[in-house]
């Protein structure tokens, strides 16, 4: 194996998110929509060996990219079987995934929300702040996770985490992929794959289609979804390409809660449910709908630089009936909650277009990058609550059946001008400039900015959302590869979000500013096949909105700004440790204090350990295995600890039949471990216990 091909695999191995791994595998086409060639040979792993431009838009590998990067691969994917973007994530070093309730859920790394998403390395907007429904992974090559701040490449930001999903595009080869999987709690599921040319090399397509059907372990729940995804790409000329994508997840969940069970009894004592109780009764529901379409032109200016145009129209369409309870229960009778009954509708529309231009150029005898861009997003946000004549507000008392689901529909009164609703425009216009300067072989600078100017206006429930608001955001970084397999880095970002909040003056309280730093280490280890990775870092946030009360004359919601910082470090250790035998382990400690210097967010857990790893048996060769390991310590709803440490722990076995036809078992929470989901609502359900599944893959 060439240094080259050695170095950038180890360099992969070291960021990957999880158990990273070699396999024999044909060549595919991973090309991420910003013009990556195509056909690069390499081996399969956890993680990615090619280049990252979550971070600064440049074409570096993660090697070179001076942040904390984690990668899920789609080999991972299918080996966990992690079919949810939520079940993803929580197999990323650092990052928690807060399920508040069945349907709504909040990211979050070193302290912070994770608010900064991209799709192919273009950034949309995220203006609720958190997921509605389930985000399926059917549709994604890999996903990646660039720790800290980078508000170079989002704009909106917080110096938490930026999560870049890679869509899967056409291949040049004809390949085709069938699976079928059954498990615990009536779960069904059928996936389809297919990709190749269909023009000669003149056009190409992708097809990829899901369908599931499932019960749940919660009383009522269960999930219909169905998944599209079609892509086709060609050239023009021989410098010009083109591709068009569209994406449909239609999500439909029955039993859908709104809010979670109690976490204390009147008494002051905590509650201890079972894991199947669920707050809602049998007529709850959610149903929502999300339309992606994209489309890119490339275009070479010669040998050394591209312009490249993309269009994104994201239209996601929600609609849902629930029963809201809240209150402390008497720990006897369950009487003393009360509930409110609603429907919500809502549509949200995005349009982004994103133009930039990247190349090299030669200056003091080296080779530099630079990419310089503008990127333009128009946003409509509508929505309204309509709520029952009969459950009319939060005072209505509940009996202490309410486990049972039995609670009776009330009419709504659909047509009800008086319901409260959401309208608000949003542009979010964006200019970017980024550069790698190589002062030497060994030493290279990494430096840029972006200027966001955010304009809003409209209301919601009958609160003002008008906001104007322009920041410029620098971006500095520097890498130093001491020795070969050596490297040390560090980096510094700004970024900054939008706020429509207002303080007891009725005064706008301005938009949220903060910074990220980091410096680490990469050291290949193990003969360069394994390779530890450590980083120190610090984030801070000023003037975030925290809730202080409400206005009795106007309605409005009372903020004030506060600060908070975060502080602590990461370590991860990947690689092949023997033949066959390959190990990914990260741990993670976070603290994050207010202005005071107390601690706070204290429901995001300051430890973390999360470990995978797989073996190929060496005396039989079709079978490989692999375990992983999720813990996290205690975590508390303000200073009551609410949850104490515990380890999740999965299992999987495939065992491939021929050269096409595979089954697979995977078993998550083997030791049927209890435990409570995010209890930051000061509510909370309980996670899933054991589960298996079962599938049968046939690939061509």
């Amino acid at each position: 194996m060439t240094c080259f091909v050695r170095k950038a695999l180890a360099v992969a191995i070291a960021l990957s998110s999880s158990a990273v791994y070699a396999q024999n595998a044909a060549d595919t086409d991973n090309n991420s929509g910003e013009g990556d060639a195509e056909n690069i040979e390499s081996i399969v792993i956890y993680g990615e060996p090619g280049e990252t431009k979550s971070a600064t838009k440049l074409n570096l590998s993660v090697f070179e990219t001076p942040q904390m990067v984690s990668v899920i691969s789609r080999d991972q994917i299918d080996d966990f079987a992690l079919r949810e973007v939520n079940s993803l994530l929580s197999y990323v070093p650092g990052v928690t995934v807060e399920q508040v309730e069945t349907d709504r859920t909040y990211y979050t790394a070193r302290g912070f929300d994770i608010v900064n998403f991209q799709y192919d390395g273009v950034g949309v907007p995220f203006s609720y702040g958190l997921t509605q429904g389930h985000d399926d992974t059917a549709i994604y090559e890999q996903v990646e996770v660039v720790k800290g701040a980078t508000g170079l490449t989002t704009g909106l930001a917080n110096p938490s985490a930026t999560i870049n999903y890679v869509r899967k595009r056409p291949t040049d080869e004809f390949q085709a992929s069938v699976s079928a999987a059954a498990g615990s709690w009536d779960y069904y599921r059928l996936d389809g794959d297919v990709s190749g040319q269909i023009v000669g090399d003149k056009l190409k397509g992708r097809l990829v289609v899901a369908q599931q059907d499932s019960e749940s372990y919660l009383d009522r729940y269960g999930k219909e979804l169905s998944i599209f995804y079609g892509v086709l790409s060609g050239d023009i000329t021989d410098s010009t390409r083109w591709t068009i994508g569209h994406s449909i997840n239609d999500n439909h969940n029955d039993g859908m809660s709104s809010g979670a069970l109690p976490l204390f009894y009147n008494d002051g004592s905590l509650t201890d449910y079972d894991e199947s109780t669920n707050t809602a009764p049998e007529w709850a529901y959610q149903d929502v709908t999300q339309n992606r379409t994209f489309i890119e032109l490339e275009q070479d200016l010669g040998d050394k630089w591209m312009a490249k145009f993309i269009y994104t129209h994201n239209d996601q369409d929600k609609e849902w009936e629930n029963f809201y309870l809240s209150g402390a229960p008497d720990p006897v009778t369950e009487e003393g909650l009360v509930g409110v009954a609603s429907r919500y509708e809502a549509n949200d529309k995005e349009d982004i277009i994103d133009v930039f231009v990247s190349g090299s150029f030669s200056l003091f005898g080296q080779e530099h990058e630079l990419v310089a861009g503008v990127n333009l997003a128009d946003i409509k946000l509508t929505g309204r609550s309509i709520y029952s004549s009969a459950w009319g507000g939060y005072d209505d008392p509940v009996g202490g059946d309410w486990a049972e689901g039995s609670t009776p529909y009330p009419p709504m009164d659909i047509d009800n001008p008086e319901s409260s609703s959401t309208d608000i425009d949003q542009t979010q216009n964006s200019f970017y400039v980024s550069t790698r300067l190589n002062v030497t072989d060994k030493l290279s600078l990494l430096l840029g900015a972006r200027n966001v100017d955010i304009e809003q206006e409209g209301v919601s429930y009958s609160a003002p959302q008008n906001a104007d608001d322009q920041e410029t955001v620098p971006y500095a970084g520097i890498t130093f590869e001491v020795t070969d397999g050596t490297m040390l880095y560090a980096s510094y970002s700004e970024v900054f979000k939008a706020q429509t909040w207002v303080d007891a003056d009725l005064a706008p309280l301005g938009p949220v500013q903060g910074e990220g730093t980091e410096v680490g280490v990469k050291q290949e280890i193990f003969g360069a096949n394994a390779v530890l990775t450590a980083a120190w870092f610090e984030s801070r946030q000023d003037n975030f909105g925290e809730w202080v009360t409400r206005d009795i004359e106007t309605g409005l919601n009372i903020y004030r700004g506060v600060e908070f910082t975060s502080e602590g470090f990461e370590v991860e250790i990947s690689g092949e440790i023997f033949t066959g035998m390959n190990i990914s382990a990260g741990y993670t400690q976070v603290e994050v204090e207010d202005e005071q210097g107390n601690d706070t967010r204290r429901f995001i857990p300051t430890q973390q350990f999360k470990v995978a790893a797989a073996y190929q048996i060496p005396a039989l060769p079709d079978l490989r295995l692999g375990a992983g390991v999720n813990w996290q310590n205690e975590i508390y709803y303000a200073d009551t600890e609410v949850q104490g440490g515990y380890a999740l722990v999965d299992l999987f076995a495939q065992y491939n039949l021929t050269s096409n036809l595979a089954l697979g078992l995977n078993l998550d929470n083997v030791t049927d471990e209890k435990y409570r989901l995010s209890p930051q609502w000061g509510q909370a359900n309980f996670g899933a216990p054991r589960s298996v599944s079962a599938s049968i893959s046939w690939t061509y």
